[in-house]
């Protein structure tokens, strides 16, 4: 009796997963789709690129700007505002990147000349829409945009 009713809790779990499974397969099949609309950005170069992100907290507002230099490192300010007070403070760190294809990894080692113990490391991908250039971070999907994408809205 209870070899049957194992097998038949095995027959009936197996049935019941594999409906599962066609779902997770719908759903892999739609990320592979939006996969190859994605554009491929091998060609487009990021030394000597600007990229942007704004945040806007409660008690302070941050700017963060990326920038891919020509040697192949990279410097990253960070502007903060507090606005209890109206002053502003920065921290410049520079460090280097690595890039394949559409994925870039960010180490920001060294605050003002002076290495830090704990890294600034972002995993960003190189993403385009409507002509308009921007890094998205993998963890936490926040967007960096390109700085003469911005300096050519204001206009």
């Amino acid at each position: 009796m209870k070899k049957t009713f194992l097998f038949l809790s095995l027959i009936l779990s197996v049935y019941f997963y594999s409906q599962d499974f066609s779902s997770i397969n719908k759903i892999l099949e739609k990320i592979e789709e939006k996969g190859k609309k994605m554009k491929d950005a091998t060609n487009y170069d990021l030394k000597g690129k600007k990229f942007v992100l704004v945040e806007d907290f409660e008690d302070h507002g941050e700017r963060h700007i990326l920038e891919f230099n020509i040697d192949g490192s990279l410097t990253m300010i960070e502007l903060i505002d507090d606005k209890s007070t109206g002053k502003s403070f920065s921290n410049i760190f520079t460090g280097d990147y690595i890039r394949k294809k559409n994925a870039i990894s960010v180490r920001a080692n060294f605050l003002e000349g002076k290495q830090i113990p704990i890294p600034l490391v972002y995993s960003l991908y190189l993403m385009n829409a409507n002509d308009v250039w921007y890094l998205k971070d993998i963890n936490n999907s926040k967007r960096w945009i390109e700085n003469n994408n911005l300096i050519k809205k204001k206009k």
